[in-house]
């Protein structure tokens, strides 16, 4: 029996060579001709992309659940429009660090989150904490889902494993960009899950 599971890479530090090891790329907003080079690089290697949802508050969270939209609605657009540029299609939309579990645990910001997506583009994927959005997903027609993230000492490999395996576990697994040694780790979790009939898909091939 073959596994399946996405592993989805923060683009960061990696070089351009080594963000193809993995099927799916989620890419911060930044300055315009950083995001634009990589958003072509991840469209020419076919890989499913993403967009990183930030704060340029300084504490990294949104005064209010009404900035937050409009810092989704702008992030999405923006990279949305090299995307499209370079001939690819944008795949799923992820609040970053603190957002990420704020959004889950909190109505009002969830709310947020999922009204400036479906208001945008409704095939997005939501990739966001457990918890509020999971539970009103269906009032927005979204497809919303949680993933598994890995800590700096954390068994990679052996997590993948229980991941793909589970019933109902999360399908995607997160490979955060500052993770020591980032490259080495993908090296050796394609190795592994291939010797373990895991196979490495992209995100919407996961969830089906």
């Amino acid at each position: 029996m073959t596994w399946k599971i996405n592993v989805n890479l923060e683009y960061g530090r990696l070089g351009p060579d080594e963000v193809p090891l993995l099927p799916s790329v989620t890419i911060p907003c930044g300055t315009p001709r950083i995001m634009h080079r990589r958003a072509a690089h991840a469209v020419e290697h076919h890989l499913d992309v993403g967009v990183l949802i930030s704060s340029p508050d300084p504490s990294g969270l949104p005064q209010t659940a009404d900035d937050l939209r409009d810092d989704v609605l702008y992030q999405v657009g923006a990279l949305d429009a090299f995307v499209l540029a370079e001939g690819g299609a944008l795949r799923h939309v992820k609040p970053q660090g603190a957002l990420y579990a704020l959004c889950g645990r909190d109505e009002e910001y969830a709310r947020a989150l999922l009204e400036a997506v479906a208001k945008y583009d409704d095939e997005l994927i939501v990739i966001v904490g457990p918890g509020w959005p999971q539970r009103i997903a269906g009032e927005y027609g979204l497809t919303v889902i949680s993933e598994a993230s890995i800590g700096e000492r954390a068994d990679v490999v052996g997590r993948a494993l229980a991941l793909a395996r589970a019933e109902d576990g999360d399908v995607t697994l997160c490979l955060p960009a500052g993770l020591p040694d980032l490259v080495g780790i993908v090296h050796r979790l394609r190795e592994r899950l291939a010797e373990e009939d895991v196979e490495i898909v992209g995100l919407a091939q996961a969830l089906t």
